[in-house]
């Protein structure tokens, strides 16, 4: 066997003949897209083979593939793959161990891959006789007939299927759920690289249909899962970046100031500062919240002290239509108050809560020594904020629940509420 493998590989090795006309040979690859792969299968063969060599190009780079033999009798080294930017080369090589390698059909195999690849673009087959001779010249290059099969009843054994993020560079998108039934609402969280901001971002299901995004919030996107696997991609440009001198590499919140700058929810107080110790306001957290939301339509608020005109209006009016900010009792809303940190974990409880998401988690708080401080209403937003890791105390024993949250711990608290929570 190794003697007649090593004759095959130097027989390739040796063709860099021309590739020959379709029209000179009857074969046709056959590829068929199926839950493993896709399958591979020469037909219209007369001859008898000793061996054969398969070249095949798939559009875009995927150097996970890989190729699984399914005839008897065939022995089928490793395949050769070269993946470049724009398409990879895929070389198979099968040889017969015995008997001759024929049939009008002959079943080859199955190419798969860690990622979702296209169907071959391209194919030509070296054939070699009994003897290892070349027929038909050389490499025939052969006409590929593709056949796509109904995934609609290619759902895993939960009936669920499957989220694919293509390869991205300058950032990345996440899913939530992964899987997931047909109808369910998937979502997408979009996170570009420092100096990156999102470009492009598409789906389509496995047929090459495309599936409507729609936008739910500044860096998030959800889609309604079809009866098929789904394929996301995305495509960042240099953008954003941060030009405060108040706010440098190591600090403890300059991630997170990045992130929420270049989602567009906060910016600096002037074109060179962010003031990450300033005051934060009930009516700049809320706005910060509906422009998380996409800036939606809202009517006119019912405050007393919120001014039609202000910049806050239509988010205060959103978040008190949608029970995420309550007034006090004299009718007045103070949007120019300091938000303290029981008030924020409040803020996005509610909203979280009003999304539908999981807010169920609860973290014992007996080790602040003024957790008895926390008012009667934001006990289980505390709680909440706590364990998903949004809300630390400022010492190892302090909460301060009834702290003013400044910018920067604003930037932190968003930051893992749009990443862990949204």
């Amino acid at each position: 066997m190794k003697r007649v493998l090593t004759a095959l590989l130097a027989v390739c090795l040796l063709c860099g003949l021309p590739v020959s006309a379709a029209e000179r040979s009857s074969w046709t690859l056959r590829c068929r897209e199926s839950r493993d792969g896709v399958e591979l299968t020469l037909e219209g063969l007369k001859e008898e083979l000793g061996a054969i060599q398969i070249e095949l190009t798939l559009e875009g780079s995927c150097d996970t593939v890989r190729f699984e033999p399914a005839m008897r009798g065939a022995y089928s080294p490793e395949c050769h793959v070269e993946a470049g930017r724009d398409e990879t080369a895929v070389t198979i090589y099968l040889v017969a161990e015995g008997e001759a390698l024929s049939g009008r059909s002959l079943r080859l195999g199955t190419l798969s891959a860690e990622e979702r690849f296209a169907l071959p673009g391209r194919g030509s087959v070296l054939a070699l006789d009994r003897d290892l001779k070349p027929l038909n010249g050389g490499a025939i290059r052969v006409p590929l007939e593709e056949e796509r099969t109904d995934r609609e009843d290619e759902a895993d054994e939960d009936g669920l299927y499957r989220i694919h993020i293509t390869p991205l560079e300058h950032g990345a998108v996440t899913v939530r759920p992964t899987r997931a039934k047909a109808g369910e609402a998937v979502a997408l969280t979009v996170a570009p690289e420092a100096g990156y901001q999102l470009d492009t971002i598409s789906a389509e299901d496995q047929r090459g249909r495309e599936v409507s995004l729609r936008r739910d919030g500044l860096n998030r996107y959800v889609f309604s899962m079809p009866v098929q696997d789904v394929e996301v991609s995305a495509s960042f440009v240099p953008g954003g970046g941060l030009s405060f001198l108040d706010v440098v590499p190591g600090d403890w919140c300059y991630d997170a100031v990045r992130y929420v700058f270049e989602a567009g929810l906060m910016n600096g107080t002037s074109a060179n500062a962010f003031s990450p110790g300033a005051a934060t306001t009930r009516g700049q957290i809320v706005a910060i919240l509906y422009r998380l939301e996409g800036s939606p339509a809202a009517g006119a608020s019912q405050f007393q002290d919120v001014e039609p005109g202000a910049y806050y209006a239509e988010a205060v009016s959103w978040a008190s239509a949608n029970g995420i900010v309550n007034g006090y009792s004299d009718g007045t809303f103070r949007p120019g108050n300091r938000i303290t940190r029981e008030q924020m974990a409040a803020f996005l409880y509610r909203y979280a809560r009003g999304k539908g998401r999981d807010v169920s988690d609860r973290a014992e708080l007996r080790a602040f020594a003024d957790a008895g401080e926390i008012a009667s209403y934001a006990v289980e937003p505390v709680q909440w904020a706590t364990a998903a890791g949004m809300l630390n105390g400022v010492t190892a024993d302090r909460l301060d629940p009834g702290g003013n949250a400044t910018r920067g711990q604003v930037a932190v608290i968003l930051t893992r509420f749009v990443q862990n929570v949204f």
